[in-house]
């Protein structure tokens, strides 16, 4: 049994066209819950896309992917504190970045989006019980992941529904693939830089904490 997932799409799709505000709406919160909850973003990011169009797509997205960080980072600060301190304990990297969060938070935060140095999802709880400020933590999260939510907003405006984006044989012109793949290549190529970058940097602060 085949679910009929592009014909749902083209219903979401009218139906956020007919109620834009309640659609918009709708599409944040369930991404804040979605982040929240620590399922793929790239789904929620890629719908925003398809439904909203890249520069709509692109600010809900920003909005629920942001608001689940910042409501993950609240509940590993409070509630979820002793499974996080659980799960992170003995963790190198985790402990030179809180070390180095006292003197570079927002640069911190920043590269460790972009460069992916951990997963996301687990990342929004783990910031929770460090020291760095809330307001610092959601701006810096803001500026890391924004590249990546356009890509991924991006590719959601590609197609026509989303079936034509998971389905190898969509038919989409040859134009649209050599654009994807060039914007894919320089995030790539940025990403690997940064992340080799903030590599160094994390282990020279873990070299520096050793010998305190």
């Amino acid at each position: 049994m085949t679910l009929p997932i592009a014909d749902w799409l083209i219903w979401l799709e009218a139906w956020a066209g007919q109620h834009p505000l309640l659609g918009a709406v709708a599409y944040i919160l369930l991404t804040i819950l979605a982040t929240a909850a620590m399922l793929p973003g790239w789904i929620s990011m890629m719908l925003g896309g398809l439904v909203f169009g890249l520069t709509m797509g692109l600010v809900y997205a920003m909005l629920g992917i942001v608001g689940g960080a910042a409501a993950a980072f609240l509940v590993g600060r409070t509630l979820a504190r002793p499974w996080v301190e659980r799960r992170i304990a003995g963790n190198a990297k985790l402990l030179a970045l809180d070390d180095a969060l006292e003197e570079q938070a927002f640069t911190i935060v920043v590269l460790t989006r972009i460069a992916l140095v951990l997963p996301f999802n687990f990342l929004n709880y783990a910031y929770g019980i460090t020291g760095v400020n809330i307001g610092v933590y959601v701006a810096g999260t803001a500026v890391g992941m924004l590249p990546i939510a356009g890509f991924y907003v991006y590719l959601g405006t590609l197609a026509n529904d989303m079936s034509q984006i998971l389905n190898e044989g969509a038919n989409i012109g040859s134009n649209v693939w050599w654009a994807a793949a060039v914007a894919l290549v320089a995030i790539v190529a940025v990403v690997l830089t940064v992340r080799r970058a903030l590599n160094r940097a994390l282990r020279r602060q873990l070299r520096e904490s050793n010998t305190l």
